[in-house]
């Protein structure tokens, strides 16, 4: 015997990502505000290889010592050097904008990007670890990547819900 459909009854159950996720009028998907209780922050940037090539060729290593930590220059070695310094610097920019404070100083070398084996991670120092322990940061995730004329990268930040506005 079949089953008799009702009007408003949804075919199947929505998952966990349809449930948090929300498609606006105009198609575009949003993470809404609150996750659990939890505040959500997100920053991206995309980043010229030839501006940093350009930095690289202008400032040399004043340029490297001013913007990467020791760590960072070196796990920049080697083959798409440039590259992988840009998805850095596309990393740092990221975070600022996940700070969401345009007004607040932002030392680069307290933003470095450390590795996991393959996973790239982010270390905060200084005064912006003390900022971002302010502001309820609880967990962060990186996404770095390049192609020939660009790199990029993507944070998320999960905070506190009792963040400090």
């Amino acid at each position: 015997m079949e089953r008799a459909g009702a009007v408003g009854l949804p075919e199947r159950v929505a998952s966990v990502e349809e449930i948090l996720w929300h498609r606006d009028d105009y198609g575009m998907i949003t993470l809404p505000d609150e996750v659990d209780g939890h505040r959500v922050r997100v920053g991206c940037d995309v980043v010229a290889i030839e501006d940093v090539q350009d930095s690289l060729a202008a400032f040399g290593d004043r340029y490297l010592r001013k913007v990467f930590t020791a760590s960072e220059i070196n796990d920049c070695r080697g083959s798409n050097r440039v590259h992988r310094l840009a998805a850095r610097f596309a990393a740092k920019e990221a975070v600022i904008k996940a700070f969401a404070e345009p007004d607040m100083p932002f030392p680069w070398r307290e933003i470095e990007v450390t590795r996991d084996g393959p996973l790239p991670l982010l270390r905060l120092s200084g005064t912006l670890a003390e900022r971002a322990q302010q502001r309820g940061w609880l967990s962060s995730s990186l996404s770095l990547s390049h192609a020939d004329c660009h790199a990029m990268a993507v944070v998320v930040v999960v905070c506190s819900p009792t963040e400090s506005e």
